[in-house]
């Protein structure tokens, strides 16, 4: 007996914005917890000949029944439409296809589309589509109303399901007791508390810092400085997680940078690539497994909001077009082929709307922008085409951003690359200082006085280069070397050290004069005596750049002034800036520097106050 396809469509209007409907039905995981449906476990991708390319999942229907499918791509444009194929290979059904619309009412509601199309295999697959296909559609809409009702201000706060696991209430408060006593404020020791106790298994399971940051209103280096004393206090763990840099979905978790390999395979992305502490080692935390059990269960793998970069994503089969509409609001968008990884620039400078894909790759470098694109595919294969931000790593804390931190050198010193390891970093700024006429000021105080002056001033930099995310790597004699995420940041530190050294000398025996002098660029980072360290051009160039001092001054290279926000940083009538070039040694030709003064009013004023 064959079975017909069963179409199942369902509309209503509801008061909510569309971005924010949006991003309550494009985020499965949370939705499919929420109304009930059971978790999947996915295979790798897989390919058959020319054809678009799936993963394999397995589930048990109301805990009891197994089934097997395989899951196509989701295809989507964000903001208007999602759809997701899946195609049985055992189990009561054949078929089942599901398409979420969303459009603007006139009393600026959404108006939400579900349109479900089930196929079944034999009579207890048409009694399930009846019995648990159409009611989980319903309660798509269900979940909607319940955010409305519930009050919620923001996605983070939606309706939840509650916690499976037991919490240790005893074990929490006594460490967030262990936490209140770090230099954290209190008020987000009674969040992380709040969070810890309150939130669904998923998030508790699996904290990004930024999305936390978001929930709570706050600045994303202070809530990371009290997820590290957390962590150090037993309230989480911390893990590091690659991601690909196509993709951008996390591929390997590991709980120990001694862990981190080299080189990392994406098996959707079809690509090799080195695990770049700048780009594609990310930090995220769960809660400690003595504070409360929870596991984040996968329900779906493929949905639009685990990749919030990519825009929109369209299957185009051989000889097939698609239309693309392309956000305005976006900057730095390109199309991507989905594992062949062949890329084409959006430019609003670019002439033409359309794009081919053959064999041979793009038919042009750039596209423009201003109005829909439209892809043909000309390949003999299937494709899958990804609209997608280029620039990503706002959304999540790389290592090279939280290694940069004072607090986890401080708390977590132990936490290094395994021995031999090397891992590249795109871009990371080094500051070094130096402290001029040291030797005369042995000879003028004596050892012990001279010793205990240079160690104050190490205090003195500590405290400035952690107050501005950066943190110390070693000290050399009475030099110091120190690392940061940001140009602009390394820029604030070397300010604040040299506004503030008057006041510093006020209570020192001999005055103290530093030169200082940071550049950017690339670096490796290594296990150096079981430390983490840096190497490379930019640390050499760093090193000789603050060799160009002559002392009260800072020294960058010119590059570092092209920046717009350090170009705001110095653009006061408080700085004097000379630009100059010079020989540095073992560095091939003259590299263009930039001294930075103070006006010689401020610090004569700092002086005196």
């Amino acid at each position: 007996m064959k079975f017909k396809t069963k179409t199942y469509v369902l509309e209503k209007d509801i008061a909510l914005d569309r971005k924010t409907a949006w991003q309550l039905l494009a985020d499965n995981n949370r939705m499919n917890l929420y109304i009930g449906l059971f978790p999947v476990t996915f295979s790798p991708t897989k390919q058959d000949g020319t054809e678009i390319f799936y993963r394999e999942a397995y589930a048990k229907a109301l805990g009891l029944v197994p089934i097997k499918w395989q899951e196509f791509p989701f295809q989507w444009q964000k903001y208007d439409s999602y759809t997701v194929e899946r195609r049985y290979l055992s189990g009561p059904l054949k078929q089942y296809s599901m398409q979420a619309e969303l459009f603007d009412t006139v009393d600026n509601g959404t108006r939400i589309k579900l349109t479900a199309r089930f196929l079944p295999l034999n009579p207890i697959g048409y009694a399930g589509v009846l019995i648990s296909g159409i009611p989980a559609v319903k309660k798509m809409m269900t979940y909607l109303n319940d955010y409305l009702q519930s009050g919620a201000e923001k996605i983070s706060e939606a309706p939840q399901k509650p916690s499976k696991g037991k919490i240790n209430l005893p074990e929490l408060e006594r460490m967030a007791a262990l936490l209140a006593k770090s230099p954290v404020d209190d008020k987000f020791v009674e969040l992380l508390h709040r969070y810890l106790a309150e939130r669904d298994d998923r998030d508790v399971a699996q904290i990004e810092p930024v999305q936390l940051a978001h929930h709570w209103g706050a600045d994303l280096d202070e809530t990371l400085r009290v997820l590290l004393y957390a962590t150090k206090a037993g309230m989480l763990n911390l893990s590091w997680n690659v991601i690909c840099p196509n993709c951008r979905v996390s591929k390997v978790e590991h709980n120990s940078l001694s862990q981190l390999e080299e080189q990392f395979h994406c098996d959707l992305c079809g690509v090799n690539y080195d695990a770049d502490f700048d780009q594609f080692v990310e930090l995220n935390f769960s809660v400690h497994e003595a504070v409360r059990t929870a596991y984040a269960e996968v329900y779906c793998i493929g949905g639009p909001t685990i990749t919030p970069h990519v825009q929109a994503q369209q299957i185009i089969e051989s000889g097939e077009s698609k239309s693309f509409m392309i956000p305005q609001s976006e900057k730095a968008l390109r199309f991507r082929v989905i594992q062949a990884n062949d890329r084409v620039v959006v430019d609003t400078g670019a002439e033409s709307n359309e794009l081919v894909y053959s064999d041979l790759g793009w038919s042009h470098d750039s596209v423009a922008g201003s109005s829909d694109v439209s892809v043909t595919n000309s390949s003999s294969a299937d494709i899958v085409v990804a609209l997608e931000n280029a620039d990503w790593t706002t959304q999540t804390v790389t290592a090279a951003k939280v290694t940069a931190m004072q607090e986890f050198r401080d708390l977590f010193s132990s936490e290094v690359l395994s021995p031999g390891q090397k891992i590249d970093i795109g871009h990371v700024t080094i500051l070094f200082t130096d402290l001029k006429g040291s030797t005369m000021l042995y000879e003028t105080v004596g050892d012990s006085s001279a010793y205990g002056q240079v160690r104050n001033h190490f205090e003195f930099l500590t405290g400035h280069i952690a107050g501005n995310s950066g943190s110390i790597v070693k000290t050399i004699g009475d030099a110091v070397m120190a690392v940061f995420h940001k140009p602009e940041d390394a820029l604030r530190a070397a300010l604040a050290i040299q506004e503030n050294l008057a006041v510093f000398n006020q209570s020192a025996k001999e005055e103290v004069v530093l030169r200082i002098g940071l550049y950017s660029g690339a670096a490796i980072a290594v296990n150096s005596n079981d430390r983490l360290d840096y190497f490379g051009r930019t640390v050499n160039i760093a090193a000789r750049i603050q060799g160009q001092g002559e002392g009260g001054d800072i020294v960058i290279s010119r590059d570092v002034l092209a920046q717009p926000m350090s170009a705001s940083l110095l653009a006061s009538d408080d700085l004097k800036l000379e630009e100059f070039s010079a020989m540095l040694k073992g560095i091939d030709g003259e590299v263009d520097l930039v001294r930075v003064r103070l006006r010689e009013g401020l610090v004569a004023e700092e002086q005196v106050g």
